[in-house]
């Protein structure tokens, strides 16, 4: 499966890839995340929720982040895993962020996933359209996030 958006990001270059680099942000950006935890520099854990159908289906996603340009683009590698399920997926997610002008930074994201197990047999059309929902809730509330960043008073420098 194949999932590609750009959403305009209301903030500086600087603040739109300080927010990607937050795991608060992150954690408050993703639809059904529970936690997330920095395990090393550029590895993360995460525990999801996320309904599909009648039901919720709990994850654990490990996320490398790699092929950093700091501050224009990076890559996410993921795998997730269902306890107790067999089932999950891995992917990757390119991040590649571009300034608009002073206040404005264009984010696009190409994100390819493969499915295994249990996931793959529920059916692609149901699960493409959680992954645009996630993906277009995810780039909302990013967005929000990253326009209150940009707003916030700064300390002195």
């Amino acid at each position: 499966m194949r999932l590609s958006d750009t959403r305009a990001l209301p903030a500086p270059l600087a603040d739109a890839w300080a927010a990607l680099n937050d795991l608060d942000v992150l954690r408050d950006a993703l639809p059904g995340c529970e936690s997330l935890v920095e395990l090393a520099r550029d590895e993360f854990v995460g525990e999801m929720a996320v309904p599909l159908g009648l039901s919720t289906s709990r994850f654990t996603v490990h996320v490398l982040r790699r092929d950093v340009a700091a501050p224009h683009r990076c890559t996410l590698h993921f795998e997730t895993r269902t306890p107790g399920a067999g089932a999950g997926g891995s992917g990757r997610a390119a991040l590649q962020l571009r300034a608009d002008g002073e206040a404005s930074t264009t984010l696009a994201v190409d994100i390819a996933v493969e499915l295994d197990g249990l996931m793959a047999q529920l059916g692609a059309p149901l699960i493409e359209l959680v992954a645009r929902q996630v993906t277009a809730q995810f780039l909302a509330r990013l967005g929000a996030a990253v326009h209150a960043l940009a707003r916030a008073p700064r300390g002195p420098a």
